[in-house]
């Protein structure tokens, strides 16, 4: 992983992963190591950002992956553990290549605007705060999925927190915190809007 471009080098990762032909989403997640949750995370919170959200299932499916991750995270899990029933799922690897080729001009901003700036907020304790309110953020995705863009909003938010505990910029956090924030609001707005067309 170059220091100078992270994310970049992460989508990269995906994108060559996911062009040599079939995968599960075990072999996936090994390609990028489960001793660093960053990395890991950051891969099923682009996936759900992206227009792979449109699968049926999919975005619920990186919800709880994005959850466990989080959640071991949050415990302070040296080495990532994942269910069978995740890891043994199927990867759509020629939609993921061609999303991660999309990612990459995403991936590019976000190495740019990167650096190290408010680092109290991306080193522990606060990164344990961070990953279990990424891992409940995450929880709500799989009752959202038919509301229109909300499991990609998350899921870009879940992408930020975990791009600002690797690049170390708080700065980046506290944007990926508002993100989570304006998703929170959005399904009240929604209900609200609806409940005063009926009325």
């Amino acid at each position: 992983m170059t220091a100078s471009a992270p994310v970049t080098q992460i989508v990269d990762t995906l994108g060559d992963a996911t062009e040599s032909g079939p995968m599960k989403a075990g072999d996936l997640v090994e390609t990028f190591g489960r001793s660093a949750v960053p990395p890991v995370l950051i891969v099923p919170g682009l996936l759900v950002a992206s227009p792979l959200s449109g699968i049926p299932l999919f975005s619920s499916f990186c919800g709880f992956l994005i959850f466990l991750i989080a959640i071991q995270g949050a415990v302070g899990r040296d080495y990532l553990w994942l269910p069978g029933i995740l890891t043994r799922r199927t990867v759509p690897v020629e939609r993921t290549h061609n999303a991660a080729q999309k990612m990459r001009k995403v991936a590019g901003f976000l190495d740019k605007i990167t650096r190290e700036r408010l680092q109290w907020l991306v080193r522990r304790p606060m990164t344990r705060v961070l990953y279990l309110i990424c891992g409940l953020a995450a929880l709500s995705i799989p009752f959202l999925e038919l509301v229109p863009f909300m499991s990609s909003i998350i899921g870009f938010g879940v992408a930020l927190i975990a791009v600002a505990i690797l690049a170390g910029d708080g700065l980046v956090a506290i944007f990926g915190l508002t993100v989570f924030a304006v998703a929170s609001v959005i399904p009240f707005f929604i209900i609200s809007t609806v409940s005063a067309g009926l009325g």
